[in-house]
């Protein structure tokens, strides 16, 4: 069963990867409230798809890399 790290206020505060999944959530969100109001997409597909990829990546990347407020982990 999953179990929080220990430090997760530190994780939820501090952490890349929740702020740049927190970004992807509310531009997805805009994209998708605006196409239902108006009826039409406030970025082309193709735009969208590529900046969730990026985004994706991104998340990768900041995930490996050393958080300096994030050491007290004891689980990694």
């Amino acid at each position: 069963m999953p179990r929080l790290v220990t430090n997760w206020r530190a994780v939820l505060r501090y952490a890349w990867t929740v702020r740049i999944a927190l970004l992807a959530a509310i531009l997805n969100g805009l994209a998708i409230t605006v196409s239902i109001i108006t009826g039409a997409m406030l970025v082309p597909p193709l735009w969208l798809a590529s900046l969730n990829g990026l985004l994706a990546v991104a998340l990768s990347i900041v995930r490996i890399i050393e958080q300096a407020k994030l050491k007290d982990d004891a689980d990694e």
